[in-house]
């Protein structure tokens, strides 16, 4: 598990202008995955061996012990009338509010 620092502003933007409902879902997803490419490609140029299966993935808050991957996230925000829905939202106010928002990498 890497945490990502430099990071974390950019995703705390992001998440803040979907609560602020600047984008949408899907625009949160593509500038999610657009984080997680620059991540790689920061890997790939400290010459770290690339593994398939490492991915970004976000802990909003200090007792989040598993964190989300964006798939995760994805899928919970799809349907507004199922709990996980409104539970992530909650969890991401929570977390920008607090300030505990991390960016990992593993």
């Amino acid at each position: 598990m890497t945490k990502q620092d430099r990071y974390t502003l950019t995703v705390r933007q992001t998440f803040s202008a979907y609560l602020d409902g600047i984008i949408d879902n899907e625009e949160l997803i593509v500038k999610l995955r657009e984080i997680e490419m620059q991540i790689m490609s920061d890997y790939d140029t400290e010459e770290e061996e690339y593994v398939a299966d490492k991915g970004l993935w976000i802990r909003f808050f200090s007792g989040d012990t598993e964190g989300l991957t964006i798939n995760e996230i994805e899928k919970d925000l799809q349907n507004r009338d199922h709990p996980n829905y409104k539970i992530l939202k909650h969890g991401i106010a929570i977390g920008l509010a607090d300030d505990e928002l991390e960016v990992h990498y593993s």
